[in-house]
């Protein structure tokens, strides 16, 4: 007689939900909830373990684990009988992904998408991994066998599991005190740009191996460093990485924006999905490089990006959504991928060579896995009989027009609408700094537009939240969105000489933030608020990777905010705050290279430009379109004394003042002489 007791069908709670990545699994035959009082609450009434499943709507695991197990009625069966199963958009709740991929890399070494964490009732980790196949193979075992011996150990050897939980969850809550606590170097060179020079990669262009990912901050924390100390290979560096990326696959060469990432080291073959976030801070890297070295690429590469956004990014209400998948038709890159046989068909003959060759594709496949091509740039203008460079010029901009209108008949790759709040603050600065580098009054106006539709959207009754979707607002806006509004204010408040952006909008969120993230010593600031978390550790990140951390752009916000309004108490924190963070810094500065740039302007002597009078604003406009980090311009047309830069500065006729360490020349009256007093050592 089978005395086993029956499990009543599965009830799939994500129908109602409006994270595109949790409707994904709103089908399957696991009994799914989102993350929320409900589910954890059954857990500690059936005193049942948890499953948390974590990802995003375009990762390409997240997609094959789901085929492969999760919609697998037999699957289905022994994860709904053993665990109470969570399904988490690891973009809507980075507090949730947060604790749980630190338990995965603390017992793993490593982590990423799909993240499958195993919980006790009250929410501690006892166990974490990634993707897990059907059948044991990778080295790893089959996903049921995993499923099926945790919920063995928790049946039958529970104490273990509640040691183990203990255990990480000491771990976690000391993870951030190991970096702060590490030892800083000697006097002598600074071994943070040292170690950043180091790890370049000068035959490819970025930093590291495959996969190879933009790392954008480390690059603009090199072209600070060059501008800054005048280390002209340190520039090199910066555009050089640019350039390499412009000329690959991670580019798309038809549309305009960059893939999240390559899967091998020359930039040629993309992980398809286009990430929001990428896009915005490469946009505000190809900014300050076109101010250093103007470059018709990088101008090319902003507009083209620009009209990517707009063309395949925009949401009817306002702000961008979040991603594109990878996949289209099940496929990874099938939307973006040319056979040679589809040029010979759409263009003239005489134009198919050129564009071949200009774009690396083969007869063969330049894809050798796949056998077909990914445009990429292998080399400059090619010299074609008989054509001018004018005219190869102008016949690739035509073939462009004509495969671009092409591959828009495709069935496209997924996208996810999500309205991030910090991915499209991200946005806004990275136009205010395409404005400032190319003088386009476009980027500014775009600038501006998404910034007061975030607030429209995404403040509501006096609070900010994090994301937007489908209409319904998610969860309280976390420290990574503060701290990337604040900075977009900041940035729209020196593109403009609006002072009221910094001085009520960035210092309202500033101090937001010090009143309710602060930790216990008054230096780092936690991802969400601690009171009343229902998570087993207030987790505090440092780690400028992918995104720049909530911490480091704080510090950034500080620093700046203290220099405007001249209270030492913002500049105190920021002092603080990079100096914990300095060993880890010298150490790691690809991985804080966020921190690296507070740390080099902190270290700088400061330099204020204010120009007051008639005319003000438009006489200080040009001083944007030079690259001076950690150069203060402030302009204003009318007497203000709330601002400390402005006071007793205000004459009836137009004047510039310039200061370097607290100690200020004459005012003078021309432009040229501004710049020659900026210009002195």
């Amino acid at each position: 007689m089978n005395l086993r007791p029956k499990i009543p069908p599965a009830i799939n709670h994500l129908a109602n939900e409006t994270s595109p990545y949790l409707l994904q699994h709103a089908h399957n035959p696991v009994d799914w909830y989102a993350w929320g009082d409900e589910a954890l609450e059954r857990a500690r009434r059936e005193d049942k373990p948890i499953l948390v499943s974590i990802g995003y709507s375009t990762c390409h695991w997240c997609h094959v684990m789901e085929r492969e197990s999760f919609e697998v009625e037999a699957t289905a069966r022994i994860m709904n009988e053993h665990f109470v199963c969570i399904k988490v958009d690891r973009e809507e709740r980075p507090d949730v992904d947060q604790v749980y991929m630190d338990a995965c890399q603390a017992i793993t070494g490593g982590g990423g998408w799909p993240l499958n964490a195993f919980l006790l009732p009250d929410t501690r980790p006892f166990y974490a991994g990634t993707y897990y196949p059907p059948e044991r193979k990778y080295n790893r075992p089959s996903w049921t066998e995993l499923l099926l011996h945790l919920a063995g150990l928790y049946r039958d050897d529970r104490d273990s599991l509640e040691e183990q939980a203990a255990r990480l969850v000491d771990t976690l809550s000391s993870g951030g005190d190991r970096l702060l606590g590490m030892t800083t170097a000697a006097e002598g060179p600074d071994p943070m740009l040292e170690n950043l020079r180091k790890s370049y990669d000068g035959a490819r262009g970025g930093f590291g191996g495959a996969p190879k990912f933009p790392m954008s901050q480390a690059l603009e924390l090199l072209l600070a460093a060059g501008v800054l100390t005048g280390n002209n290979q340190d520039i090199y560096f910066a555009g050089h990485g640019m350039r390499a990326m412009l000329a690959g696959g991670i580019y798309d060469q038809l549309a305009g924006g960059f893939s999240r990432y390559t899967v091998d080291a020359h930039w040629r073959v993309p992980h398809f999905e286009k990430m929001l976030y990428d896009n915005a801070l490469l946009l505000r890297l190809l900014g300050k490089l076109q101010l250093v070295h103007p470059d018709p690429r990088y101008a090319q590469a902003i507009a083209e990006t620009t009209d990517w956004l707009a063309a395949e990014m925009a949401l009817p209400d306002g702000g961008y959504r979040a991603a594109l998948d990878a996949d289209s038709e099940g496929v990874e890159g099938k939307y973006y991928v040319w056979q040679y046989a589809e040029l010979e068909a759409l263009l003239p003959p005489e134009t198919v060579e050129l564009v071949a060759d200009f774009y690396g594709i083969t007869r063969e496949g330049n894809w050798e896995e796949e056998h077909t091509n990914i445009p990429y740039r292998p080399g400059p203008l090619p010299a074609v009989t008989g054509l001018s460079p004018d005219v190869a010029v102008a016949k690739l901009a035509d073939a462009r027009r004509i495969l671009a209108d092409a591959r828009r008949q495709r069935i496209p790759p997924g996208a996810d609408d999500k309205l991030l709040l910090q991915w499209n603050a991200l946005l806004v600065s990275g136009w205010c700094w395409c404005y400032r580098g190319t003088g386009e009054e476009r980027y500014l106006r775009l600038a501006t537009k998404l910034y007061a539709d975030l607030q429209r959207q995404l403040h509501q009754d006096g609070r900010w939240y994090r994301n937007r979707t489908r209409g319904t607002l998610g969860a309280p806006a976390f420290l990574d969105d503060y701290a990337a509004l604040a900075a977009a204010a900041l940035d729209l408040g020196e593109a403009t000489f609006d002072p009221d952006y910094a001085l009520t909008d960035a210092r309202a969120l500033v101090d937001h933030v010090l009143e309710t993230f602060s930790d216990a010593q008054a230096t780092m600031f936690y991802l969400r608020p601690p009171d009343g978390s229902e998570l087993p550790v207030a987790t505090r990140d440092f780690y400028d990777n992918a995104l720049p951390s909530g911490n480091s752009q704080m510090a950034h916000n500080l620093y700046r905010l203290g220099r405007l309004t001249g209270e030492a108490a913002y500049t105190g924190r920021a002092e603080r705050m990079v100096e914990a963070m300095r060993g880890a810094l010298q150490r790691y500065p690809g991985s804080f290279a966020g921190w690296g740039l507070t740390a080099l302007l902190l270290g700088a002597p400061e330099r204020d430009l204010v120009v007051t009078g008639p005319g003000a604003k438009a006489a200080a406009r040009e001083f944007l379109s030079h690259y001076r980090p950690g150069l203060l311009i402030v302009a204003s047309e009318v007497d203000r004394g709330d601002l400390p830069l402005l006071r007793n500065r205000y004459l009836s006729e137009l004047r510039y003042f310039v200061c370097k360490n607290r100690t200020c020349h004459l005012p003078v009256t021309t432009a040229e002489e501004a710049r020659h007093q900026l210009n002195q050592p």
